[in-house]
């Protein structure tokens, strides 16, 4: 007989409650799993908006923030009529590199879905920034602050 393990605690960020619509389910009468990506970028969004900072304003200034890369952890299916609860939380940058977290529970807490996304930094013409620019040095600074203290993992 095997144990499961204990979920971690939640992770402490930005969170935004999302309803499961029956629609969003596939013939398994679960959520489709291409689904959790948009509830993972609705919560990015509503971070970083929270802050001033969306795609259209980052276009505005001459800069293009894309996933590079996402990774969902899928752990428990998402039924329909459920409200998901999706928490983001922004990691210290290293470089011009923005790497999120994200959970996904069920109103009990459960964790049904772990999830990374990563964005890289572009100039208006296309080059690979190495350091953040001013303007999204201040947008992660912003965020990191509101940010409350990362617990034990």
């Amino acid at each position: 007989m095997t144990r499961a393990r204990p979920a971690p605690p939640p992770l402490g960020g930005h969170s935004v409650e999302i309803p499961v619509r029956f629609a969003e389910c596939d013939s398994y009468g679960v959520v489709w799993h291409g689904n959790y990506a948009l509830y993972v970028e609705q919560a990015r969004e509503a971070l970083t908006a929270r802050h001033g900072f969306t795609a259209a304003r980052a276009q505005a200034l001459g800069y293009k923030v894309p996933i590079t890369r996402l990774e969902i952890r899928y752990r428990r299916p998402i039924l329909p009529d459920t409200v998901v609860r999706v928490t983001a939380r922004l990691r210290p940058p290293q470089a011009a590199r923005l790497v999120l977290d994200y959970e996904l529970r069920d109103p009990q807490g459960t964790l049904l879905a772990a999830a990374e996304t990563e964005q890289v930094v572009l100039n208006a013409s296309g080059e690979l920034l190495l350091t953040l620019p001013a303007a999204i040095a201040a947008l992660v600074r912003d965020i990191l602050a509101g940010q409350p203290p990362e617990a034990p993992r």
